[in-house]
């Protein structure tokens, strides 16, 4: 656990380091997550995302997670006057533990594409798929994860933008 913790530390340090937060939020979908998105400095078309959230697993035994992902923006549409939409995607890593009696850990690749909006006002609402994959370990066996197969159901996140 300490090692999990460190670890943390050290990617939300390299992460502002050379980054401006740009937005704070909440989102629903298979699990409730708390999100941030950092603007990488110098470039308008990518972001990292790191959600932390309580994902409602398969054996239904839930699992803490954090998602990390590198999102490019690949399409900025003018359908409206006001505001400004975005389609993005892009790969990232999922760790996670859960605190059943069996303790077990897991680590795995995930993937995101969604869409949002950006309102003229400091909110931005999206809609996005970040299913994931990988292994578990826990006290008594090894076996894959395929808990993050849950994040083929969309997720809305509402975030704060500054």
């Amino acid at each position: 656990m300490k090692r999990t913790l460190l670890i943390l530390c050290v990617m939300l340090t390299a992460l502002t380091a050379n980054a401006q937060v740009r937005a704070v939020g909440i989102g629903l979908g298979a699990s409730e997550t708390v999100s941030m998105q950092h603007c990488i400095y110098g470039q308008d078309n990518s972001f990292f995302q790191l959600d932390l959230g309580y994902h409602v697993g398969v054996p239904s035994s839930g699992m803490l997670c954090l998602t990390g992902t590198y999102n490019i923006l690949f399409w900025s549409p003018e359908w409206t006057s006001v505001g400004k939409w975005n389609m993005y995607a892009g790969p990232g890593i999922r760790i996670g533990s859960d605190f059943s009696p069996l303790k077990s850990f897991s680590v795995g690749l995930a993937g995101q594409v969604g869409i949002e909006y950006l309102f003229d006002f400091p909110l931005q609402l999206s809609v996005d798929l970040r299913p994931s994959f990988g292994i578990r370990i826990s006290e008594s066996n090894f076996k894959y994860d395929i808990d993050g197969l849950m994040g083929f159901i969309p997720a809305v996140t509402a975030r704060y933008r500054f």
